[in-house]
C-alpha cells in the first residue's frame, strides 16, 4: 500500500514537473512572438492529467494571446471557463474584472461559431443581402482630444500594472503619443508637440517617471533624441543641447548609435 501511495505522489510530482516545464515554454514562445505554438502548449496544459496551479494560469494566458490576436471570442471563452473551473484563484479574479471590458473594445467584431445548421443557413441567406455593411464599429472623434484620450488609458496601466512590461509600454507609447502626429491628409489635424509645444513639459516629466521606474530600459537613449529633437523643432536651442548632452553623459564615452547622433547634432544646433 504504501509503495502504491509512493508511486502515485512520484507520478503526481513529476506531472506537476511537467506542467509548469509546459508553462514556462509556452511564456518563452510568447516572449519571442510565436503565439500560435505558445496556443498549442497552454491548450496541452489545460487539458492534462492532474490539478495543478499552472492550468489556470494557462487559461488566463491564453485568454491574453486571444486579445493580442483580435480574436475576443476566444478570450471570452477562456476566461470564462477560467471562472468556472478554478473560480477562487486571483487569475479567475482578474478574469472576472476583464469581462465587461470586453464589451467595450473597439475594432473588429470577432466571428462566433453557430452551432445550429438552419440559424446558419438563415445568418447567410441576410449576409448575402447585408455584405456591405461595417464589421467594424466606426466612431467620429473630431473634436475630441485625442492625446489626452489616449494617455488616459495609458495613465491607467501605468497605475494598475507598476513595475511590468505592460507599464513599460504604455510610458513609451505615451512618449509617442506625446511626441504627436499628423493625421494624413492635406488638412490633417496636428497633435501633440507638433501641435504645440505646450506637451513639452509633460513629455519631460512623462520621461522622468519613465527612467526611474525603468533604469535600465532600451530604449531610452532614443527617447532622449526624440525629445531634443522634439526642441530642437521648436527651436529651444538650450534645451535641446541638455537632452543631447546628457545623452554623451549617459554613454559615458561608449560608440553607441546615440552617442555618435547626439555628438553630430551639437556640432549644428541652431539653424
Amino acid at each position: 500500500m504504501h509503495k502504491i501511495i509512493a508511486l502515485s505522489l512520484a507520478l503526481f510530482s513529476s506531472a506537476s514537473i511537467a506542467h509548469a516545464q509546459s508553462f514556462a515554454k509556452a511564456e518563452m514562445l510568447v516572449e519571442h512572438g510565436l503565439l500560435t505554438e505558445a496556443q498549442k502548449e497552454l491548450i496541452d496544459v489545460v487539458f492534462s492529467a492532474g490539478n495543478t496551479s499552472d492550468k489556470p494560469r494557462a487559461l488566463n494566458l491564453l485568454g491574453t494571446i486571444a486579445i493580442e490576436k483580435n480574436n475576443l471570442r476566444a478570450a471570452l471563452d477562456s476566461w470564462n471557463r477560467l471562472i468556472k473551473d478554478y473560480p477562487k484563484t486571483p487569475e479567475a479574479k482578474a478574469a472576472r474584472e476583464r469581462l465587461p471590458l470586453l464589451a467595450s473594445v473597439l475594432g473588429q467584431v470577432a466571428d462566433e461559431t453557430v452551432n445550429d445548421a438552419t440559424a446558419r443557413v438563415y445568418l447567410r441567406s441576410a449576409d448575402f443581402w447585408a455584405k456591405e455593411r461595417d464589421r467594424i464599429f466606426r466612431i467620429d472623434s473630431s473634436w475630441i482630444p485625442h492625446v489626452e484620450a489616449a494617455n488616459y488609458w495609458y495613465d491607467k496601466v501605468i497605475k494598475d500594472c507598476p513595475s511590468s512590461v505592460a507599464a513599460r509600454i504604455a510610458y513609451e507609447d505615451k512618449m509617442r503619443t506625446l511626441l504627436g502626429w499628423k493625421d494624413q491628409g492635406q488638412y490633417g489635424e496636428s497633435h501633440g508637440v507638433k501641435a504645440s509645444a505646450s506637451y513639452l513639459p509633460q513629455l519631460e516629466s512623462t520621461f522622468r517617471e519613465y527612467e526611474q521606474a525603468y533604469p535600465n530600459a532600451s530604449a531610452a537613449q532614443g527617447f532622449r533624441y526624440l525629445i531634443a529633437q522634439a526642441y530642437w523643432g521648436k527651436k529651444d536651442w538650450t534645451k535641446t543641447r541638455e537632452w543631447l548632452n546628457e545623452i554623451l553623459s549617459k554613454d559615458a564615452g561608449a560608440n553607441s548609435f546615440y552617442n555618435d547622433l547626439a555628438e553630430r547634432r551639437l556640432k549644428k544646433v541652431e539653424y
